[in-house]
């Protein structure tokens, strides 16, 4: 790990809707809590996995969160916040199997005047589903032991990935991407927002305008980059790691901590480096604009 300094107006029968798919389920948590001003109410449904081979949750209005594990079923849990003049009728969640793609999208009104509204997804899949997008338009996505292959992107939020069973493309145009533990290589960008990485396979592209990099670099792509426009850079190299590195700052200084046998310099000044770790021949770039880079090797 690094050291940091670390789901228009639809009613429920549009939820149980599948497309050409008889999918059996189980309705639940319809009795709403009410106040004067706040209604909310949970919305469960249960797909039969042997009819899906893939899943994708796309353009959700609210918080989208996944997991893998053992279960004999498809769990899908729309969680809906009504507030003020909108009904919780109002807000939509449809689960629909087409060929053998579960789809989940929500959608909310079009406000006018005072009143709002939320769904939160959940996803809960056995380990043989594969994922193929998990995206929301504002919120935030968590996900744990996604399958390889997955993508998870929010417009609006923070995206949490914990135990991915193989590669993971992370993005986000505004938050922060925290990254636990992957079975393959690592890709996350966004547009304003802190980048977080322990534990991954490898490295492929760590990207930030806007904030700072704190990574764990046990093995890098052929190619791999990690930046920031504007922002601190902190690499923890591992002892396998082999690859060509070049670190560079406009503004800032570069420096190297712990250095053992394995990392030969073949350049340096206060704002660039250039090294061998372990003779390796991908290429690994670390580079900002405006901050530090603090390599740990």
């Amino acid at each position: 790990m690094t050291d940091e300094p670390t789901a228009n107006a639809t009613t429920r029968r549009r939820l149980l809707a599948a497309g050409g798919v008889a999918l059996s389920g189980v309705l639940a948590g319809c009795g709403a809590v009410v106040d004067a001003e706040r209604r909310t109410t949970a919305e469960r449904r249960t797909v039969d996995p042997s009819t899906v081979s893939t899943l994708t949750v796309s353009d959700a209005t609210g918080d989208v969160a996944f997991r893998s594990e053992p279960r004999d079923d498809i769990e899908v849990v729309a969680r809906k916040r009504a507030l003020g003049g909108v009904s919780l009728d109002e807000l939509d969640a449809t689960v629909r199997v087409d060929d053998d793609r579960l789809e989940v999208t929500t959608n909310e009104p079009r406000i006018f005047g005072f009143g709002g509204g939320r769904v939160d997804v959940e996803v809960h899949a056995p380990p043989n589903v594969a994922v193929d997008r998990l995206h929301t338009t504002d919120g935030d996505v968590h996900a744990t032991s996604v399958p390889d292959g997955a993508t998870l992107v929010t417009s609006d939020g923070d995206v949490a990935v914990t135990d991915a069973r193989g590669a993971v493309a992370v993005e986000s145009r505004d938050g922060d991407v925290s990254v636990d533990g992957t079975g393959g290589p690592v890709s996350a960008t966004t547009n304003d927002g802190t980048i977080r990485v322990g534990d991954p396979a490898r490295v492929e592209t760590l990207r930030t305008r806007d904030g700072d990099v704190f990574a764990d670099v046990p093995a890098a792509v052929a190619d791999a980059v990690v930046e920031s426009s504007d922002g601190d850079l902190s690499l923890r190299l591992g002892d396998e790691l082999s690859a060509a590195l070049t670190a560079r700052t406009r503004d800032g200084e570069v420096s190297v901590t712990d250095a053992d046998s394995s990392f030969r310099v073949h350049e340096r000044t206060e704002t660039r480096l250039r090294a061998g770790v372990n003779d390796g021949e991908a290429v690994l770039t670390a580079r900002t604009n405006d901050g530090d880079v603090t390599i740990w090797a």
